[in-house]
């Protein structure tokens, strides 16, 4: 059943897709969405069709308001480029910051990632870790993907010239996968455990590493759409069909498909 928050958005919504005005001028509300291999959430098939818990979502959201999705695969840090100009309208499973609030709108959040440090496995206790505070400490060489946030602690901790000095970036989770096991760093950084598992298992890689037991926090996840090319009413539109299909269940139930 829907709280008072999600009547009011989808009851503003329905007055909104109406008249719709578009999310970019080019076509008559076409949604834009960057995207980049993230496991079960936006990949490739066997077939070469684009799929995914994000892409289904994405899809759903566009069919209910009346506009279609196209797609484009970009590297993270383009993606965040190209939407802050308005080149692509969306991208998805993003976390909030106050940087990224200056140019784009965020939806509610509709899933939790689970963060946590990656290592080879068998290596885990060769690395005595207390906290993300200790790397330096401990020499532990730590990969991130460029552009990925995760989370203030860590945010903070780059603000320290002897952690930065320690963290090294790459362009995604495949490439960060295989600097791992090739010891060009001693552990990888992952904003979502699943995704992580799912990246290594597609590069039949899965067995050849292990989570440190490191605790690291999680942070919610959002759709996330340009303010230079999407218009506060259909931002609104997009964002009312989201909150209705939290609250029905709509958005577990495709969850469910994919992680099953």
């Amino acid at each position: 059943m829907m709280n008072r928050w999600s009547r009011q958005l989808v009851g503003a919504a329905a007055l909104v897709v109406l008249a719709l005005p578009g999310v970019n001028a080019e076509a008559a509300c076409t949604i834009r969405m960057g995207w980049e291999p993230y496991a079960l959430y936006t990949f490739a098939d066997e077939n070469g069709n684009l799929t995914g818990i994000d892409i289904d979502l994405i899809e759903a959201v566009a069919k209910d308001i009346g506009c279609e999705v196209t797609f484009r695969q970009l590297p993270w840090a383009r993606m965040l480029l190209e939407l802050e100009n308005g080149v692509i309208d969306a991208t998805s499973s993003t976390s909030r910051t106050p940087e990224r609030d200056l140019f784009a709108y965020f939806s509610e959040p509709y899933r939790q990632a689970e963060m946590a440090i990656f290592v080879r496995r068998g290596e885990a206790e060769n690395h005595p870790l207390a906290d993300l505070s200790s790397i330096p400490g401990a020499g532990f060489k730590l990969g991130v993907i460029a552009g990925y946030y995760y989370g203030p602690e860590f945010a903070e901790l780059m603000k320290d010239p002897n952690f930065a000095a320690q963290v090294d970036g790459a362009a995604d989770y495949e490439t960060n996968i295989r600097r791992l096991l090739h010891g060009r760093i001693d552990g990888l950084l992952v904003d979502d455990v699943g995704v992580a598992l799912g990246e290594a298992k597609a590069l039949r890689v899965g067995d050849q590493i292990e989570r440190h037991p490191v605790r690291v926090a999680g942070d919610d996840l959002h759709f996330m759409f340009s303010r230079k090319s999407v218009d506060p009413a259909t931002f609104a539109a997009i964002n009312a069909s989201l909150a209705k299909m939290i609250d029905e269940g709509r958005v577990d139930e495709i969850m469910a498909r994919y992680l099953e």
